[in-house]
């Protein structure tokens, strides 16, 4: 498919509002990566793109979040960040045929989700896009990949605006065009939990064979309110589902996904 600065394009992975996405390889090094390319010449989309990169160059500490590799200027109006390959599918791509996956595993996919959101806030980072098709699950490595930096805001402010968001997962303060917030990063993760579980992403409704437990945390991320969701400060969600996963399955962690 040709190259794109030392490296060369294997196939196109996916194509979202802003950007297209490339498996490549590395000329010199033989090593595979991720290449984001803007779509559109415009200011708008150049600017999403490098404020982007630059988080992702901040947050290179974390085992779910992707590394930034470079950011260089490909042609007039384009720009190519680079990041490390992951070797995984969404989670949309993931759940079977039956729509839900095993509950134990929603577990564990949410609670390495949770760290990594845990991870940003700190940071002062809202993702601000957390849903099915940017959780990637590393099954070899019983992890996940939280992507698509490209809505995100580091430290929003109260006159700071969503710069976007998918309608169906997005937490109500965005449709409401209110800043993003921690608590809507911890929204979006009940969306993934929920849609994993086989629940209903329009009601918002999980299946009655789902445990008591679960169900219960599931829904509480899931509040209209974001003042009623938790937070990291009152009651850890990642120290809650930790509990729960001993609670009903007698273990807080699996060999495999």
């Amino acid at each position: 498919m040709g190259r794109i600065g030392n490296y060369e394009i294997i196939k196109q992975i996916s194509e979202g509002g802003f950007g297209r996405i490339y498996q490549a390889k590395h000329i010199f090094l033989d090593e595979l990566a991720c290449i984001k390319q803007n779509k559109e010449d415009t200011d708008m989309d150049i600017q999403i793109l490098r404020q982007e990169a630059k988080l992702l160059w901040k947050l290179d500490e974390y085992h779910s979040i992707p590394s930034a590799k470079d950011f260089f200027k490909v042609a007039k109006g384009s720009y190519a960040l680079v990041m490390s390959y992951i070797d995984g599918k969404t989670l949309d791509e993931t759940i079977p045929k039956n729509k839900k996956m095993n509950p134990e595993d929603v577990c564990w996919i949410t609670e390495r989700l949770l760290g990594a959101l845990h991870y940003l806030h700190y940071n002062g980072v809202i993702h601000a896009d957390v849903k099915p098709q940017n959780v990637i699950i590393e099954p070899k490595k019983h992890d996940i990949k939280l992507i698509d930096f490209g809505l995100s805001s580091y430290m929003p402010k109260s006159i700071t605006k969503p710069l976007g968001y998918t309608e169906v997962y997005a937490a109500p303060e965005l449709i409401l065009l209110k800043p993003p917030i921690p608590e809507t990063d911890l929204y979006g993760a009940g969306v993934v939990m929920l849609t994993a579980l086989g629940g209903d992403i329009y009601t918002k409704s999980l299946p009655k064979t789902v445990h008591k437990d679960i169900a219960d945390f599931c829904n509480k991320l899931l509040r209209y309110d974001p003042k009623e969701r938790p937070n990291w400060d009152k009651n850890n969600p990642l120290l809650e589902l930790s509990d729960i996963r001993q609670h009903v399955f007698g273990r807080k962690h699996v060999s495999e996904a």
